[in-house]
């Protein structure tokens, strides 16, 4: 039996004018462009669903951030041999230091009384046997200070609201070398340590001085 290689039109005895031929098809066009749109349409949701839930958040968790520096040095700029006594307020002091703690609040929000948990303050431990503050001030100068006190070695800020853009420095008098323990129950709110900072002033206290 022979293989008859004639177009199926003739091998079936149909006259080529009675059948259509239909133009070629891309396959897979159509459908690959309906695909991609179809897939970016639900990119798009998606994506303005996250957008919506990520400004939700941000008004519901407004970004808040606290900087400080704690920088000291010695009062006087020679050794304390006993030829040369230092008295504040009548306290003999051994080693007298001043030190400057600085608190920036640079995040895009005040931070609020309630931001501090249970009512505790910012707390600067300083470990000396002598601590007192000679003075404290806010830039700008509008604004208010929170609380100061001092709780043994203990230099304590707040609560109080600290608005944004606000930095408030405490200049303290302290005897022997100070190191730094800080501790604090801010909610919300992130609390960064910058170091390397020193005092940009030095104010001398009221001191009686013998020889």
């Amino acid at each position: 039996m022979e293989y008859d290689a004639r177009p199926a039109p003739w091998r079936v005895g149909l006259p080529v004018n009675e059948v259509t031929f239909l133009p070629p098809v891309a396959s897979g066009a159509f459908y690959t462009i309906d695909t991609f749109w179809a897939a970016a349409g639900v990119a798009g949701t998606v994506f303005a669903a996250f957008l919506a839930a990520w400004a939700a958040f941000r008004s519901t968790h407004p970004k808040r951030r606290l900087k400080y520096a704690v920088s000291h040095r010695p009062l006087v700029q020679q050794d304390m041999d006993g030829s040369l006594e230092i008295r504040h307020n009548g306290t003999l002091l051994s080693a007298p230091h001043l030190v400057e703690v600085v608190l920036t609040n640079a995040g895009r929000r005040d931070i609020a009384s309630g931001a501090f948990d249970r009512g505790d303050p910012f707390q600067v431990d300083l470990g000396v046997p002598y601590l007192k503050v000679l003075s404290t001030e806010s830039h700008p100068g509008t604004a208010r200070v929170p609380p100061v006190d001092t709780r043994g070695s203990c230099l304590t800020i707040g609560p109080g609201l600290i608005g944004r853009g606000t930095t408030i420095t405490c200049l303290l008098l302290v005897d022997t070398t100070p190191v730094y323990d800080c501790r604090h129950s801010l909610v919300d709110v992130k609390v960064q340590h910058i170091v390397g900072t020193s005092p940009r002033r030095i104010i001398r206290p009221p001191l009686t001085r013998t020889t």
